[in-house]
């Protein structure tokens, strides 16, 4: 892949709805988990549908490109990168991995017991302000995704001004047990939990023990962000909610689009007296809140016939904003959509 040279702008990520500048749009190359020893995937395969939980078991231990899923995907990238790029939006993409490159760095009873999936940029790195977040991710299958980012942020970061920084490594071998896995009793955290309001930073935590951001995680978050003035709240979700924006979506200020019956402990505070748009669990499951707001009057939505998306893009069309919809259906099947396939680098006012 051809390197660009470091662009002069800042990093900056003000918020969910700041106008969308520039951004990292993932590459669909997939290792299935061998289930015959990942017995992990059992348990975290309640955060999707029965459907998309079935196809997990058909391509056991096979990858995205031998079976024509990674062709499929690409396509629905190419339909998002260009809306993205009518609207002035700068798109990065990472670099396809190997299955060879990852084997070299982790191993092959690594990448048989985890899989390796590279799809969903939102989750390895977290950009808030102009912190740059690599994060440890608790799901035991995303610890390669930063392997093909890494040149990518070094050519992009390096003089950007950025405070650039990696969270604190876990130690798998306690997190493994008997080929289970466990996310908590360390500091974790995936991009699809956080939700950047400013100075308010919401992220959530699934209470499943296999995937997404851990207590920890929001702890650590809070500690490293508190000197910049940022406040950090924790949201807890059941197990079956894999991220919080699965859960939730930020259009513009003074409206939400949420499935409060997924918090267990009622929609944050911050919400209360926004309008809303609501969706069943069902819906968010198949990722109806799952969008990426281009600025408070844009937004990109992916349709699947089984998320709401239709009815989700036409409230927010009542209520002023522009919605581009994406058929999206080969990337919900793997639990992610719009938001879960984009990593903002900058956002902001112009």
């Amino acid at each position: 892949m051809t390197i660009e040279a470091p662009a002069p702008d800042p990093i900056e990520v003000e918020s969910e709805y700041a106008d969308l500048q520039e951004v990292v749009v993932g590459v669909p190359f997939i290792v299935y988990p061998d289930l015959r020893v990942a017995s992990w995937v059992v348990k975290a395969l309640e955060v999707v549908p029965e459907t998309e939980s079935r196809k997990a078991w058909e391509r056991s231990a096979r990858d995205s490109i031998s079976i024509g899923v990674y062709d499929a995907m690409e396509r629905e990238n190419e339909a998002l990168i260009a809306i993205l790029e009518r609207n002035g939006v700068k798109v990065w993409r990472p670099e396809v991995l190997t299955r060879e490159r990852v084997v070299a760095n982790f191993g092959e009873e690594y990448v048989r017991l985890a899989g390796i999936s590279q799809q969903f940029t939102r989750d390895p790195v977290v950009v808030i302000g102009d912190d740059v977040i690599e994060c440890t991710m608790g799901s035991l299958y995303r610890r390669s995704d930063i392997l093909g980012l890494a040149r990518p942020l070094l050519a992009r970061l390096m003089g950007s001004g950025a405070r650039w920084v990696s969270m604190p490594a876990v130690d798998l071998a306690v997190m493994l047990d008997g080929g289970g896995f466990d996310k908590n009793g360390f500091p974790v955290l995936e991009g699809g939990d956080v939700l950047v309001l400013g100075k308010e930073i919401l992220v959530g935590t699934s209470a499943n023990p296999t995937t997404g951001s851990s207590e920890l995680g929001v702890r650590w978050l809070a500690a490293h962000l508190a000197p910049r003035g940022y406040a950090v709240e924790r949201v807890r979700l059941p197990e079956d909610i894999l991220h919080l924006d699965v859960a939730l979506s930020v259009p513009r200020p003074g409206l939400v689009v949420v499935c409060p019956e997924v918090f267990l402990d009622g929609v944050p505070a911050c919400f209360d007296g926004w309008d809303r748009i609501e969706v069943s669990r069902d819906e968010a499951r198949h990722l109806g809140t799952n969008g990426l707001p281009l600025d408070e009057r844009r937004y990109v939505l992916g349709v699947n016939g089984q998320s709401g998306g239709e009815r989700v893009g036409g409230a927010l069309e009542a209520r002023g904003i522009t919605v581009f919809p994406i058929p999206f259906g080969a990337h919900t099947e793997h639990g992610g959509s719009i938001r879960c396939s984009t990593l903002p680098l900058r956002r902001a006012r112009r």
